[in-house]
């Protein structure tokens, strides 16, 4: 059976020309298998799209580019937001990365301080070095004050009480002057120099009044009144309820068997309220 030569040629020709056969004459199996592969094409495409943009937006979220438009605090202002919270001295500022680097020198030590740039915060602190003067400050004992009083005035000693005042710890001591006024004298529990003084009342100005203030006994009296009592050794002696208006003195009495006895006079009359042993509860 013979092929007719030129519709052989002519078909040969329009592949070899064109390298593939027109869309009219291909058939529907191959294009359903072209639009597949198509689709499969494009999917990686969508996907990487995708990718880049969640990475895009987490860069800018890290990075905050409009934080760069916030104000931040000159040096000297860094410096004034630690002081007014730590005080001391700045001795050396460095800004890095929106954080003020400062190190604050204070009586306890050298700091190592970050303070937020923009919101004053103080981020961390931490101590690089600590000041071997700062130790811990020891309060005198009643005993070392009255010897530091007496280096400083030869008036006499009334009472002594350690309170205290503004949250810190202070002596108040009460003297008798020679012109019979009292003082009250406050004093550095630390080191027994006189801070401040007062004058509690006045001597009588008019003759035949008394004084109204009323008068307390010294605390050598009121030793005398406890022994009394309670034969021994004073250990100690301590005026209180000066401000309640009800004042009396504790005084500690040590006995040759070893026991303490713990009297207390009223401040005012010498009156014994109450002998307490060391054995017993208040």
């Amino acid at each position: 059976m013979y092929t007719d030569a030129k519709s052989v040629t002519g078909a040969d020709a329009r592949v070899k020309g064109g390298g593939r056969l027109e869309k009219s004459q291909v058939p529907p199996e191959m294009k359903r298998e072209q639009q597949k592969t198509s689709g499969r094409l494009k999917r990686p495409i969508w996907w990487g799209a995708g990718i880049v943009a969640v990475l895009l937006v987490a860069i800018v979220g890290w990075w905050q580019p409009w934080q760069s438009s916030r104000v931040m605090l000159s040096a000297d202002a860094a410096a004034q937001a630690v002081l007014e919270q730590y005080p001391g001295e700045i001795v050396n500022s460095t800004l890095k990365d929106g954080t003020y680097i400062m190190q604050l020198r204070s009586d306890t030590g050298l700091y190592d301080v970050q303070l937020d740039a923009v919101t004053a915060t103080v981020n961390a602190i931490k101590r690089l070095e600590s000041n071997p003067q700062a130790e811990e400050k020891t309060l005198l004992s009643r005993e070392q004050i009255k010897t530091e009083l007496r280096k400083q005035t030869d008036e006499q000693l009334v009472s002594l009480e350690l309170v205290e005042q503004q949250g810190s710890p202070v002596y108040l001591a009460v003297l008798k002057m020679k012109d019979n006024r009292r003082e009250q004298w406050t004093v550095d529990p630390y080191n027994g120099e006189k801070q401040s003084s007062q004058t509690l009342d006045a001597p009588a100005s008019e003759p035949g009044k008394e004084n109204d203030a009323p008068q307390f006994l010294s605390e050598k009296e009121a030793e005398q009144k406890a022994l009394a009592r309670v034969p021994g050794e004073v250990d100690d002696t301590e005026l209180r309820g000066t401000n309640s208006g009800n004042p009396y003195y504790l005084v500690e009495i040590d006995l040759e068997d070893g026991r303490e006895a713990i009297v207390q006079v009223n401040a005012i009359s010498g009156a014994i309220r109450s002998v307490t042993w060391d054995e017993e509860e208040d």
